[in-house]
C-alpha cells in the first residue's frame, strides 16, 4: 500500500499539465497512504507515538504534495 501511494504521487508530477491530477490522484494517494497506516497499526497495536508518526508518513507526504501542486497550478497559470 505504501509503494502503490508513493507512485500514485510521482506520476501525479509529470501529469501536472493536466491541472486536474491533484484533485484526483490527491484524495487517492492521502486515502491509499491513510489506508496503509491504519493497517500498519492494526497489525502492530503496541507502537509508540514516534512509530505511528513514523506509520503515518505517506499520508503526510500525499498531502503535502497535493498542497504543494495546488500551489503550482496557482502561481504558474497564465490564462
Amino acid at each position: 500500500m505504501y509503494l502503490l501511494t508513493y507512485l500514485l504521487i510521482l506520476l501525479s508530477y509529470p501529469l501536472l499539465f493536466l491541472m486536474i491530477t491533484p484533485f484526483i490522484l490527491g484524495p487517492v494517494t492521502i486515502y491509499l497512504g491513510f489506508r496503509a497506516w491504519r493497517n500498519k497499526l492494526r497489525s502492530q497495536p503496541g507502537v509508540s507515538g514516534l512509530g505511528k508518526l513514523w506509520a503515518a508518513n505517506a499520508m503526510l507526504i500525499a498531502t503535502a504534495s497535493m498542497i504543494f501542486q495546488i500551489y503550482i497550478i496557482n502561481t504558474q497559470y497564465r490564462a
